[in-house]
């Protein structure tokens, strides 16, 4: 627009009040432009109606510009960029085509060109460019999720060592002391309120050793166990998608261990965010089935499926890996337009309460 407006003051043989009013349409088309477009950055192909308002305001202010001066000819070509700015989805095309109107309404452009040439031109470029910022952007999300999972795999995984450090030692350690200090027959008086002090003060360390194991465990399972854990977990899913969820435990609940109930509750974190992010689903049902000798997570979505022998995402990969270490399976059965079930299996593996 300022070469235009440069060519049009320096080329055109006018007076200086025509020259004037050529700029104040030129400077209005910019206002027009900051408006829909810098000032409100949210609009670009999300407000339809606004941005088809302001494409058409733009040709209109072309075809002023044209009538003026032949200088805004350098003008037109930026109404195919516009169109892919401005319009989503098929309106870009339409976009397209429709830019070059300004021109032919004056009379100055070959139609043959126009529609023949420059458009098609414009359509495969705008195409491209569209498809490489989609790409772009699906890779940043992608990288973007792999280093938050990765983040949370390892936060979870020396939590899970620490846990299991402590437990290995210190616990095991001020276990085996109050046992033998219980084991103590009866002493002096002096010794035994030694030995009782001391028993107390074993007892009441273990106690709070066994409660800093508990803090390491995963935060949804510090205050509740797997069952109300995957329930909450469900529910928060369902807000935060706005999709119905159900939730079901089928079978009797058992004490297992901290690293099976852990295993499970992340298994259905991933699965739930993957329907969020990928499966456009209208209902998702989460199972827990506690059977004789096998815990199994089912997740099933009637969304939109795909091929599973091309999921390869970090997080179903870690999901894999941590199932792998407890001796379970993943299984995901889906197909295009048919929806997702995974299902988690994993052996009990019993745990203290």
């Amino acid at each position: 627009m300022l070469v235009a407006c440069g060519l049009s003051v320096f080329s055109d043989d006018v007076g200086p009040q025509q020259h004037l009013i050529t700029l104040v349409v030129a400077g209005a088309l910019a206002v027009w432009h900051w408006w829909f477009i810098l000032a409100h950055p949210d609009w670009w192909e999300r407000r339809t109606a606004l941005m088809t308002t302001y494409f058409v305001g733009v040709l209109a202010f072309t075809v002023v510009l044209l009538q003026r001066s032949d200088a805004f000819q350098v003008f037109v070509p930026a109404g195919y960029v516009l169109a892919f700015v401005a319009l989503p989805g098929w309106l870009a095309y339409a976009g397209v085509v429709a830019a070059n109107l300004p021109a032919l309404i004056v009379d100055s452009s070959d139609p043959l060109i126009a529609f023949g040439v420059a458009t098609p031109f414009a359509a495969l470029i705008g195409t491209m460019v569209r498809l490489t910022e989609r790409e772009a952007i699906r890779r940043r999300e992608l990288l973007a999720e792999n280093a938050r999972l990765a983040r949370e795999a390892g936060v979870a995984e020396e939590r899970a060592r620490m846990a299991r450090e402590i437990h290995d030692t210190v616990a095991q350690g001020l276990t085996g002391i109050v046992t033998q200090l219980e084991a103590l027959g009866d002493l002096p008086s002096p010794a035994r309120g030694r030995v009782d002090t001391a028993r107390t003060l074993a007892r009441n360390s273990l106690v709070e050793v066994r409660r800093s194991i508990e803090a390491l465990r995963p935060g949804p399972l510090q205050n509740a166990r797997l069952g109300e854990a995957t329930r909450q977990a469900v529910a928060s899913w369902s807000a935060q998608y706005d999709v119905p969820a159900n939730f079901t435990v089928t079978g009797t609940p058992l004490p297992v261990h901290s690293e099976l109930e852990v295993t499970l509750l992340r298994a259905a974190q991933e699965a739930l965010s993957n329907v969020g992010r990928h499966a456009r689903a209208s209902r998702v049902d989460v199972t827990l089935s506690y059977m004789e000798d096998v815990i199994v997570l089912d997740v099933r979505d009637d969304g939109t499926g795909f091929d599973p022998t091309t999921a390869g995402g970090f997080g179903l990969t870690a999901l894999r890996q941590r199932v792998d270490a407890l001796a379970g399976s993943v299984d995901i059965e889906s197909a295009p337009g048919a929806g997702t079930a995974v299902s988690v299996t994993v052996p009990v593996i019993e745990g203290e309460r």
